[in-house]
């Protein structure tokens, strides 16, 4: 069953202290989200932040004992199966889900679930993965917790919280490192998790083209003083790609390349093709569908964004030069 309106889910991830609840209850009190949902995870057995969510008429579901990512994530499907189910009972609209993960979520599987599930990805879709940073201690955890570097990596809104415990060189450096683990994130900072919501709700998680004019700097931005795990590049052209390297190429990176692939995601110009071609992927989950037609005169290009695990950026650029006919790439996987 094919579904014009979907229900928006906004995923609320980063590590332990860093704002999270206090941004879920501002969202709570916008009227906009008076018909959502809210899922609260927590590790352990004890939902402490369940206790310290505001009290509203939205539905609060707390799935404790587990992470969501994990041992859990089967409940997370169950319960948002139910919540459609009790909506069309009650004829009551179910506007939007808000996911709020533990500190020690990856989220991934949290994504991959809205993506994968036949039955999810009918009703749902994301609106923003956002995570909020720490920013007093974040750089330690960042060291030292390889979950805080994957909840930069998945973000599309990173929210760097507590900037006013910080001074304006920490601030510098904090954010040259963030932007570096996260080429396409729109990054703002914030007090007490204090943001316009417009940047949270109404987002839509893919938009490359938005994300990419928020921040074009950014593409000639390659000075690093890190050695973080995760890295982000970004692969542009204006010559067209061909669509059988296209498929070769994207079949060798999920395969092959699928475990560091965190997330990947663009808009391709397909020779002989009068559409833009939209893909996402999360690790060896792909998927592309057609878009929007080329207007007349719109510069058509490829853009194509990589945020993973140590990743070969040339190696990466091989294969895209190969969709556009190079062919030193499939000549050194033949050598």
């Amino acid at each position: 069953m094919l579904r014009s309106h979907k229900i928006p889910v906004i995923i609320i991830t980063g590590f332990l202290g860093s704002g999270k609840t206090t941004l879920l209850n501002r969202l709570l009190k916008d009227k906009r989200n008076k018909n959502a949902a809210v899922i609260i995870n927590e590790f352990g057995e004890t939902s402490i932040d369940g206790q310290l969510v505001m009290t509203t008429r939205e539905e609060i579901v707390e799935i404790n004992n587990g992470c969501i990512c994990c041992n859990v994530r089967g409940d997370l499907i169950r319960i948002l199966k139910n919540l459609i189910s009790e909506a069309h009972k009650e004829n009551s609209p179910l506007n939007r889900i808000i996911i709020e993960t533990t500190g020690l979520a990856n989220p991934a599987p949290v994504i991959q679930t809205f993506l994968m599930d036949e039955v999810m990805s009918t009703w749902f879709e994301i609106d923003t993965v956002c995570t909020v940073v720490d920013s007093k201690h974040f750089p330690i955890s960042l060291d030292k917790q390889e979950e805080a570097q994957e909840q930069i990596a998945f973000a599309d809104l990173i929210i760097m919280n507590k900037m006013d415990l910080i001074t304006l060189e920490e601030k510098e450096k904090l954010l040259d490192r963030v932007k570096q683990m996260n080429v396409t994130a729109e990054i703002i900072s914030a007090k007490n998790s204090n943001v316009p919501l417009t940047k949270v709700m109404g987002v839509k998680s893919f938009n490359l083209d938005q994300k990419l004019k928020l921040r074009p700097n950014l593409l000639t931005t390659h000075h690093h003083h890190h050695t973080d795990r995760i890295q982000s590049f970004v692969l542009e052209s204006e010559k067209p790609l061909m669509l059988e390297r296209v498929n070769n190429w994207f079949s060798y990176l999920v395969e092959i390349k699928g475990e560091t692939l965190y997330r990947y995601k663009g808009i391709l110009n397909i020779q002989d093709i009068d559409h833009r071609v939209v893909f996402q992927g999360v690790h060896m989950l792909f998927a592309s569908n057609d878009d929007k037609a080329w207007r007349k005169n719109e510069k058509r290009k490829s853009e194509l964004v990589f945020i993973g695990n140590n990743l070969d950026r040339e190696e990466l650029e091989k294969g895209f030069n190969y969709c556009m006919g190079d062919n030193v790439f499939i000549q050194e996987l033949q050598a």
